[in-house]
């Protein structure tokens, strides 16, 4: 049918829903009431009714003129009247009730626009960003539409208009949900597509549904500002409610290293107990600021040419203890044992940089600006704590203790590494969870990390190796480091890749490793002849057992012996392993030299009167056989300590805590005595203590 046809067939459909009101006209016309009152009760018929309102929708002009008409007949004025608004109401009526199924016709479409795949159609986001499944599965919010240009807001007016609000100006969406396996956190994978690509983030979930929070996403090229947070949060929070139960579920980690499920976690990839190379719904979610640290982690270039670099070194005992100490850092968790310090430590270009680099190409980026995978101690006691309970299980790398901003920042930080966590730290939000780990620190520095800590324990766990890495000749040491530069700037990551493949892949054989791991302890436990070695033991033990991984994975067997210079170590470090007591045998020795600055064993002219030194009063030492203390004036006695290389308030910690010092009272670690006759403030050495040092010698 042609368009005049319909025309003229609509026409005749309105004059026949008219037709009733025509008979009425024309019998109240000719006069005759009977059949003018049938003809107004036929018009009562719902049918007539629900015709004559449709023909007023659609030819409102001729149906109203003919009620005009009858508004216009004596008698039927009244009648046609009412008859003219029954008719309009119905009519408004019905056009509500058609707008309405027009309107949910179209707000259906919009619930049922489909998959986020048919919003992208063949421009979706990449595959590594958001699977295909994923898109394919996950649904746009009732009220919203997302194509290439944003997310908006779709309404139907009351006319059936549809009414398109741009409330993000870029796609944005959910696409899993996520737990941290050690909080129980709720965080949510978000995708955007920024200015330099798609994104993907994991973040807490109250981040996504807090309008103050949500901005902070800015900082990552997020389409979000302060003006769309709200309608931003809104949306998202419309989006998970559609999607609740089809957003994949994948568990995560704020930290790297190993499992409760006996996995392990670095930024590249989860390995699983089931198939050490298998991928598995496990993901890195750095903490606050560690986003770029993570990429430090990462691998880069042929493990074939990073070997080379260990031929390179196979004549070094030094170096290959730093990759020995890398490679160790897993495995603690595997022998139950806690984490310790090996310590580079001697004159500058000596190589232990290069000792630390090579060290941090087991894992990632070798390299001294960020990203990377070794740091330095230029840095604050938290940020170092931080760091260590990231890496988790992985080695802590920092160079130079010179760059630490105090020396009690490395005395304060190798206590609390060997530990093994953190000060439980408050937030805005509530106490945030203590870091932990379990790790070995590679350090380097001109002085023993040793050096910056009188305490014992302390220092029982620092293997300070001493020396020329790269060995005494300047011109090759030189050589090597620089070709070893080279090859690490671009390769790197591999060799921890598969150490944790074989760690993790061998779960099983856990046992076995710690059972080799015993009977070396045992060996090296028999070679020491004090407190401090014993405890050593364990260390060079674990590294052994580094050792025999690292070749049976297919590193070339050293060509020297670094193990001899371990048992070295271990050995030095049990001779001065004991601090405090250095202290005071250097003290004694001191005083000895110098009794005559002494009150009590000073010198008197031949007159009586005593002699003053010429360079002063040191202190007061108690005349005969039967003196109790020798007492030390505190000025000069810090000042020696520390002339000494010793940490004045340290020892005198020490010595306190060893009951060494005669107090007045308990809040204050000196006495006053008199010198010369003047009275001054002392530290006083108990006899008992001083008989310990000299017998100690």
């Amino acid at each position: 049918m042609n368009a005049d046809a319909e025309q003229v067939d609509r026409t005749q459909q309105t004059a026949d829903k008219l037709a009733p009101l025509q008979n009425v006209i024309s019998a109240a016309q000719q006069g005759d009431k009977d059949a003018t009152a049938n003809a107004w009760s036929a018009l009562q018929r719902p049918s007539i009714m629900e015709g004559l309102a449709e023909a007023w929708r659609h030819d409102h002009e001729r149906a109203s003129g003919m009620v005009a008409v009858l508004e216009s007949m004596q008698g039927q004025i009244m009648k046609a009247r009412a008859l003219r608004s029954a008719i309009k109401n119905l009519a408004e009526v019905r056009a509500g009730q058609e707008t309405k199924k027009l309107v949910d016709d179209l707000e259906d479409q919009l619930d049922n626009l489909g998959t986020l795949a048919s919003c992208f159609g063949n421009n979706p986001p990449p595959t590594s960003v958001v699977p295909r499944e994923t898109m394919e599965l996950l649904r746009t919010p009732r009220g919203y539409s997302i194509d290439q240009a944003g997310v908006y807001k779709v309404s139907v007016e009351a006319d059936g208009t549809l009414n398109r609000k741009k409330l993000v100006p870029a796609p944005m969406f959910i696409v899993s949900r996520t737990e941290d396996v050690r909080t129980g956190e709720a965080k949510r994978q978000v995708v955007w597509r920024g200015p330099s690509g798609w994104c993907s983030r994991i973040v807490d979930r109250r981040t996504i549904l807090d309008t103050s929070r949500i901005v902070a996403l800015s900082s990552l090229e997020a389409p979000v500002s302060s003006n769309q947070a709200a309608q931003l949060v809104g949306y998202l929070a419309d989006f998970e409610a559609e999607n609740s139960r089809r957003l994949p579920s994948i568990r995560s980690s704020a930290r790297m290293g190993w499992l409760p499920d006996g996995g392990f976690l670095l930024p590249d990839g989860h390995y699983d107990v089931s198939d050490a190379d298998a991928s598995s719904p496990y993901a890195l979610v750095p903490p606050g600021g560690f986003e770029n640290l993570s990429k430090g982690w990462m691998p880069e270039g042929d493990p074939g040419t990073w070997q080379t670099a260990i031929e390179l070194v196979s004549e070094s005992p030094l170096m290959m203890v730093a990759l020995y100490a890398s490679c160790a850092a897993p495995i603690l968790k595997i022998l139950n044992i806690p984490g310790f310090v090996v310590d580079f430590n001697g004159e500058t270009s000596s190589g232990k940089t290069t000792a630390l680099r090579l060290a941090a190409s087991v894992w990632g980026r070798p390299s001294e600006s960020y990203p990377t995978a070794m740091y330095s101690w230029d840095a604050t006691k938290v940020w170092v704590e931080r760091t260590a309970g990231f890496l988790h299980n992985l080695p802590l790398i920092l160079d130079e203790t010179k760059r630490a901003k105090h020396p009690g920042i490395v005395r304060d930080v190798i206590y609390d590494f060997c530990q093994g966590q953190g000060r439980g730290r408050g937030n805005p939000d509530g106490t945030r969870a203590m870091d932990t780990w379990r790790s070995i620190l590679i350090s380097s520095g001109e002085s023993a990390a040793t050096s910056f800590s009188e305490d014992a324990g302390t220092r029982a766990r620092v293997l300070s190796m001493r020396g020329k890495p790269l060995g005494n000749n300047g011109q090759r040491g030189g050589a090597i480091s620089e070709e070893l530069q080279q090859i690490l700037s671009d390769n790197y990551g591999h060799l921890g890749r598969q150490l944790i493949a074989y760690l993790v892949a061998s779960h099983e054989n856990h046992d076995a490793i710690k059972a080799v791991f015993l009977d070396l302890k045992k060996k090296y436990v028999g070679m020491s002849l004090s407190a401090v070695a014993r405890r050593h033991a364990a260390h060079l033990a674990t590294l052994e057992v580094a050792a025999m991984i690292v070749h049976q994975l297919g590193i070339p067997e050293p060509s020297c012996d670094p193990f001899g210079a371990l048992i070295e170590a271990m050995t030095e470090a049990g001779a001065e392993s004991d601090r405090p007591l250095a202290a005071l045998q250097d003290v004694v020795s001191w005083a000895a030299a110098n009794k005559t600055r002494f009150w009590g064993r000073h010198e008197v002219a031949p007159s009586g009167i005593p002699l003053t030194p010429s360079r002063g009063w040191i202190g007061a030492w108690g005349p005969g056989d039967d003196w109790g203390y020798i007492a030390l004036t505190s000025v000069e006695l810090r000042q020696f300590l520390k002339d000494s290389g010793h940490h004045p308030a340290e020892v005198i910690d020490r010595w306190h805590e060893r009951g060494w010092l005669i107090r007045t009272d308990k809040r204050n670690r000196t006495k006053p005595i008199r010198i010369a006759g003047v009275q001054a403030r002392c530290y006083c050495i108990a006899k008992a203590a001083i008989a310990k040092a000299l017998d100690s010698e």
